[in-house]
């Protein structure tokens, strides 16, 4: 996407002695182009806070007029988004604009719904994601197989479904030069219903069902729409007898949506069936070390695992306490502490809630007891230097989180379960050991 427009409006903004140079710093500087096209302009923000900043009528007339200014005097139509949701607000403000300039349903021309924001590229990898994220990249550099369609990727809200959808289309759309089009299932039904208002219904499917790759988000909506059910099967169907590809998100898997058609759901099912968990402890610090590399800011590594050991739900709710972090980083010129952090991150972590333990954090606090590095317990080596460490560890996982021998072993280097159950023998045999297990376990529920 060209960011030229939205460059040259900030820096008309910088200029206009009515912007307040803290606003533009902190609020208006860190906003990103997510959408400009039909003389349409969608923004997002990086938290609620600079959300209702920006919407309020006097900002927001100075951030329209600037973009006038530089779109050849003609005024566009700007619409402001909270970062991480500009999916759906992508699908709904483009539905708005056209239907306020144009006198009827025109469905010829699909407008793809796309935000170059989700890409593979930018999308973080964990074990959480990865078989979704493998299977992603396998439909996008090969879209079509019956193998393969549909893709049905479902998990909880804010964990990257949508990213990984549009990845997808982002990429078909790139290197194979092949049709897209995305749409929330609220659009589609949207549409639908007045489609038969309007007496349409032509228009409507011909815009659905010739595309080369249709990406739907939220299918669940389609629950208690008895005909626009029917509509989406018969879409569906249409879609794979021509070989073409279709995406689906959901927030539970097939077998699940027993509110739907037997024969939608037993469709969805026939093809790949993927879930997305809620990030581990790996994942959400690499997801704030990516961010913090592309804002250019340094955090200390105690503040960076304060976040990422407290908030664990979902990615969205990650972003959004990065982004209060980084909102008070810029507004301090960089000076916060560990305290500082822990006050600002009140509304995203309970003072009473207790602290979810993961084998990534465990063995950070056994390497940091024993002073070894966590990388060189998960290794292959078996140097005595490193043994009791690593048997410690493997001991509290299994103790703390009730892990299967075998997925500990796995972690620790690929082991088999008879080693972590002779070693978790030989240290419940040693008391010196196991008092040095009962203080980094009182260490780990600080």
């Amino acid at each position: 996407m060209d960011n030229e427009i939205w460059n040259k409006t900030l820096t008309v903004l910088s200029h206009d002695t009515r912007v307040d140079s803290v606003i533009y710093d902190s609020i208006l500087s860190k906003m990103k182009l997510v959408y400009f096209e039909n003389n349409t302009l969608i923004l997002s923000c990086r938290d609620e806070y600079s959300l209702s900043l920006v919407k309020n009528k006097e900002l927001s007339s100075l951030i329209r007029g600037a973009a006038t200014i530089v779109n050849n005097g003609e005024s566009p139509f700007v619409s402001f988004v909270l970062e991480g949701d500009e999916n759906a607000a992508l699908a709904t403000t483009v539905a708005s604009k056209k239907a306020s300039t144009t006198q009827q349903s025109n469905y010829s021309v699909p407008i793809t719904g796309l935000s170059d924001a989700f890409t593979f590229d930018n999308f973080v990898v964990g074990d959480c994601n990865r078989f979704a994220h493998a299977s992603a990249v396998s439909v996008a550099n090969r879209p079509g197989p019956i193998s393969r369609n549909p893709l049905f990727l479902w998990g909880n809200s804010g964990l990257g479904k949508t990213h990984l959808m549009q990845a997808i289309g982002n990429s078909v759309q790139k290197n194979l030069h092949k049709t897209v089009l995305y749409a929330s299932c609220e659009n589609f039904t949207d549409q639908f219903v007045n489609s038969l208002r309007e007496k349409n219904i032509a228009s409507f499917r011909n815009k659905y069902r010739n595309v080369d790759v249709l990406l739907i988000d939220d299918i669940q909506y389609l629950i208690g729409k008895a005909e626009t059910q029917i509509e989406f099967f018969n879409t569906f169907e249409a879609l794979i007898s021509a070989g073409k590809q279709i995406v689906i998100t959901c927030d539970k898997a097939p077998k699940n949506l027993t509110e739907l058609e037997e024969r939608l759901t037993s469709r969805f099912q026939s093809g790949m069936t993927m879930d997305i968990q809620p990030p581990d402890f790996e994942t959400r610090k690499a997801i704030i070390q990516s961010k913090l590399k592309n804002d250019v800011i340094s955090l200390s590594d105690d503040i960076v695992n304060y976040m990422c050991e407290n908030v664990t739900s979902n990615v969205r709710e990650l972003n959004g306490a990065y982004n209060v972090i980084s909102s008070f980083y810029a507004l301090s010129n960089g000076d916060i502490t560990l305290e500082t952090a822990q006050t600002v991150l009140t509304s995203f972590i309970s003072p009473n809630k207790k602290r979810i333990l993961t084998t990534e954090i465990i063995t950070n606090a056994v390497s940091q007891y024993y002073d070894i590095s966590p990388d060189k317990m998960k290794s292959k080596v078996r140097s005595s230097e490193i043994l009791i460490p690593r048997s410690v560890a493997m001991y509290i996982c299994r103790d703390l989180l009730g892990m299967q021998l075998a997925k500990i072993g796995a972690f620790f280097g690929g082991r088999n379960h008879t080693t972590v159950l002779n070693a978790c023998s030989r240290i419940e045999s040693s008391p010196s050991i196991m008092k040095e297990i009962e203080e980094i376990k009182a260490k780990l529920q600080e």
